[in-house]
């Protein structure tokens, strides 16, 4: 049977009790985004739910359905998006997108950057802030790619992938304050633990436990974490990350003080986390996106 003659609200009447039904049973949204119309189409009687997305025979009743599911929730609510990251530029902040690709595809990466047009112009004549701008998307994306695909023998450390999951995790949290308008100085603690746990990550693969970790000298002193994971990754770029652990504040003081950094200060400790944590990950992973560029690019940031 075709839902044709079914009105459109009976059709979400329906929709949003079978969408109800599966957050139940513990599905997420993104996977109801898919089972919510192809349910409703059975609950209808079809036993066999052509589905197209593109195309020839694009349309029909599952579209319909698709439809009304994606203006029930929001486009942010059901995005299949992949890591989010911050660049500055002059003193905004804008998102870095990367997207999940799978199998090869080439990304251009100032398109990875929210930025508008006229500003995607001026920067190319702004060597600095352009060379700065891809070596933070080159840290995003190896991020995006690397966690998931950190590789033996380090994701059987258990500590050590958790630690730069948690790392991920937290670099989202300082992202979104950034990007979302809100106010600069909730990013700064994220930035800290983001770089902090990516290190840790490091030294527990050094073979030091978390009890030691969480003890003196080590703790929240993220220069002594540096000098133990620099034994399980030797091919991590000390110098540059101790220059930039230097530019942190104290984890502690600053979260217990009211002065914090201002807004040009925490985009640069937010973007200086992005490029640890990536640091890090490049040594447990096989990922490294700037071997694979078409053309060489030397780092410059963080100097």
């Amino acid at each position: 049977m075709a839902l044709e003659h079914i009105s459109d609200q009976e059709l979400l009447e329906r929709l949003v009790q079978v969408d109800a039904r599966l957050l139940k049973e513990g599905q997420p949204i993104k996977q109801r985004a898919m089972n919510v119309p192809i349910e409703v189409m059975r609950e209808y009687g079809f036993e066999h739910v052509p589905i197209v997305v593109a195309g020839f025979g694009k349309g029909g009743d599952f579209q319909r359905l698709n439809d009304m599911f994606h203006k029930f929730y929001r486009k942010q609510d059901t995005a299949m998006g992949g890591h989010i990251g911050v660049f500055m530029y002059r003193d905004i902040f804008a998102i870095v997108g990367v997207p999940h690709v799978y199998g090869q595809r080439s990304i251009n990466l100032i398109e990875c950057v929210e930025l508008s047009d006229l500003q995607k112009i001026a920067i190319q004549s702004e060597p600095e802030i352009l060379n700065a701008m891809l070596d933070q998307v080159i840290d995003i994306c190896d991020v995006q790619y690397g966690v998931p695909e950190v590789r033996k023998p380090f994701r059987d450390n258990v500590s050590a992938f958790r630690f730069i999951t948690l790392a991920q995790l937290n670099l989202h949290a300082a992202s979104a304050v950034l990007t979302g308008g809100y106010d600069h100085r909730g990013a700064v603690q994220s930035a800290l633990l983001a770089s902090e746990l990516a290190l840790k990550a490091g030294a527990a693969y050094s073979g030091l436990s978390e009890q030691r970790l969480s003890r003196e000298p080590f703790g929240h002193c993220r220069k002594k974490v540096l000098e133990a994971a620099k034994i399980g990754l030797p091919g991590l770029d000390e110098q540059r990350i101790a220059r930039t652990l230097d530019r942190q504040p104290d984890y502690v003081k600053n979260r217990y003080t009211f002065d914090q950094p201002p807004r040009r200060k925490a985009g640069h400790l937010v973007m200086g986390a992005q490029y640890i944590t990536a640091e890090v990950v490049r040594q447990m992973s096989d990922r490294n996106a700037r071997a694979d560029l078409s053309s060489s690019l030397s780092r410059s940031y963080p100097a």
